[in-house]
This record gives C-alpha cells, sequence and structure tokens, in this order.
C-alpha cells in the first residue's frame, strides 16, 4: 500500500473515536468547511456537466431509471457521470449507460479503505456543474464525495448542507420517489410520457421474447407481497383467503424484493405449502424469469411499473394507483382490495383463457 493512502486511514482510525457531530464536523472541514458563497441558479437543467449518485435501495432505484436515462441522452462519459452500487451493472449495462457509470462496492466504501480514494480520485479528475444526489439516508462519506465533486449546485432530496445546498424537497414524510421522480421531470424539462415509454422501449428489449413456445408454469400465478406505496400492508388473511380462493385450478407463488418482506407470511405460505420467492430486481435476468408466468397479482408496489413493462404477461391488481401510466390496458384486470377474492378466481379464469 502506498503511504499517502496509509497515513490516510491511519488518520481515519482515530478520527472514528470522536462524536457522531465530532466526526460530521470532521467530513465538513475536509470537503471545503461549514461555509461556501452560494447564489442559486434558476435553470440549473442548462448546466452542461451532471454528476449523478443513484439511491442505494433497488424499489428506488427502478423509479429512477426513466429519469436517468431522460437526463443521460446524448451524453458522453466526459460530461455525465452516474455513481452507483456494483451490483446495478447488469441493468445499467440492458440500458446502454454502463460506460458513462462509476461503480463502487459498497461494503467497501469506507473512508480509510483504497477503493473509497480511487473513487474519490475518479470523482475529481473532471469538473463538474451540477451534482444530482438521490440517496435519501446517505453516509456522510457518500455525502462527502457528493460535496467533493465541488460543483456549484448540489442538489439532493433532503437538506444536507453544507454537502448538499439545494433540497428537492421539505421535511415532510408525505413525499415519496414518485413525487420526487415528478419533481425531477419538472426541474430538468423532461417530457414524462416520453421518458416512461422510452423506459417501457429498453425494457422490453432484454426480453428474449418466444411466443410459440408452450410456458411451462401456465397454471401458476405469482403473489407479490411486497409492500404497497399507500394504504395498509398485506395481511396474513388477506394472503391466506387469496391463495385458498384459486386454489385448486390455479398454483400460487410468492415473490417480494427481498427475504424480509416474505418474513412476516411464512407461517401462511407453510400452511398451504406455497413456494415464496425473494426476486433480484436488479438483474439483468430478471424479465426472463417473470415472463414465465401468465400472471400476476400485485397490489400498488413499488415494483408494479417493472411488471407493467413485461408484454407477455397480464397483470391482475388490486387497487390501481395514479402512479403508474399504463401501456395497455387489455392486458389488465383491476380489482378492489376489498372484494370478494373468489369472484377474482373466477374472473381472472376468464381474463387469461385457461383452464379454470
Amino acid at each position: 500500500m502506498s503511504p499517502l493512502p496509509f497515513a490516510k486511514k491511519l488518520r481515519w482510525s482515530y478520527m472514528r473515536l470522536r462524536s457522531a457531530q465530532g466526526i460530521r464536523h470532521w467530513f465538513e472541514k475536509k470537503s471545503g468547511g461549514e461555509n461556501e458563497m452560494f447564489q442559486y441558479k434558476p435553470d440549473i437543467s442548462s448546466c452542461k456537466r451532471i454528476i449523478l449518485f443513484l439511491p442505494a435501495e433497488q424499489d428506488k432505484l427502478f423509479v429512477v431509471l426513466p429519469f436517468v436515462i431522460a437526463l443521460s441522452e446524448n451524453r458522453s462519459p466526459d460530461d455525465f457521470a452516474i455513481v452507483t452500487e456494483e451490483s446495478n451493472r447488469h441493468i445499467l449495462k440492458a440500458l446502454s449507460v454502463e460506460r458513462l457509470s462509476l461503480f463502487y462496492n459498497s461494503a467497501a466504501m469506507l473512508y480509510g479503505e483504497a477503493d473509497f480514494f480511487e473513487m474519490e480520485t475518479r470523482i475529481q479528475e473532471r469538473k463538474w456543474d451540477l451534482c444530482v444526489f438521490l440517496q435519501e439516508n446517505a453516509d456522510l462519506p457518500f455525502l462527502y464525495l457528493a460535496r467533493i465533486t465541488h460543483a456549484p449546485y448540489r442538489l439532493g432530496i433532503k437538506q444536507e448542507f453544507p454537502f448538499l445546498n439545494i433540497a428537492l424537497q421539505s421535511s415532510s414524510k408525505n413525499e415519496n420517489i414518485y413525487a420526487n421522480r415528478k419533481f425531477l421531470y419538472k426541474t430538468f424539462s423532461i417530457d414524462t410520457k416520453k421518458a416512461e415509454k422510452e423506459s417501457i422501449r429498453i425494457t422490453q428489449k432484454n426480453e428474449k421474447l418466444s411466443f410459440n413456445s408452450k410456458l411451462s408454469t401456465s397454471s401458476t400465478i405469482l403473489l407479490n407481497l411486497e409492500p404497497p406505496i399507500n394504504g395498509k400492508p398485506w395481511s396474513e388473511s388477506e394472503v391466506n383467503t387469496i391463495c385458498k380462493s384459486f386454489q385448486p385450478g390455479w398454483r400460487l407463488i410468492t415473490i417480494a424484493a427481498t427475504t424480509q418482506q416474505l418474513e412476516p407470511y411464512a407461517k401462511v405460505m407453510d400452511e398451504l405449502e406455497m413456494r415464496s420467492n425473494p426476486v433480484l430486481l436488479h438483474s439483468e435476468s430478471i424479465f426472463s424469469v417473470l415472463r414465465q408466468y401468465p400472471a400476476i397479482i400485485t397490489l400498488n408496489s413499488l415494483h408494479s411499473h417493472l411488471f407493467l413493462n413485461l408484454s407477455s404477461i397480464k397483470i391482475l391488481m388490486l387497487e390501481q394507483s395514479n402512479d403508474y401510466e399504463i401501456p395497455n390496458n387489455q392486458k389488465m384486470l383491476k380489482f378492489g382490495r376489498e372484494g370478494n377474492y373468489y369472484s377474482l378466481a373466477k374472473l381472472a379464469a376468464e381474463f387469461l383463457k385457461l383452464p379454470k
């Protein structure tokens, strides 16, 4: 290890003994001090050189991808960079923006580690006009990286002065990732409909469609157990009732974005002999996996928009949300959450035109 990184690491080992406030003050001072002259530029969308930090959470990442694609259009690595986790490489490659990305391994992104200093160097190799920071609950090292971009305009979701000097939203807890994306579209004069259509087109480009082949899972429906954006989470009683209403004519398999989201339903799924599976939603192969099934039952989750982009499946959505622009109403069956699920099962058989 070279002397300079070792010296930095040694200083950091002593600095970690400070209080949380002391550590923050240290990062503030190292990144440029507490105060800086700042004059807001009304039209920040005119900035030429932009660096963008993507959300760490996979669900929020997928929501902002249409904005990222639109913002990166006709840009080169000289004037645009995306900072994101290495595990997102597959999806960014599929979206043709891998060449614009700086990837990191979150486990190694600690101040004092060689990977951190390498990222620090790569960020400072170029001059930036604007930093768009989309991490909501960022650690200080990432806020430090945002500030050392030395971009005069550093736009973040929350108030994080002096690391970020423009807040995207207030401290209201009613804001969500969709509201933030809508505000970003407006701020950067992005055509919302065009961005959504382009997102769907690129998503479908990753599907290896084979309409002539018979689906081996034609009698299996996926039940998405992710928590809804609005409203109450799924209950054990609901899961039990839905699954029983589809038996014996249909088999249901439960999915969710993480193992933790499936844990509350373990007992019910065990009783009903149902298989559950956490789905790796950032994987390049996820589109091929999901389209094996004829339908997905989903309840306004953060990933419902992803399911809607799959052209070969039909959606049984409980409580449609205005957050989603439905590309093809003919492939969607809307059903009230408080409705009779046995009726839903019968409607599903007719909707899918498959044997009951």
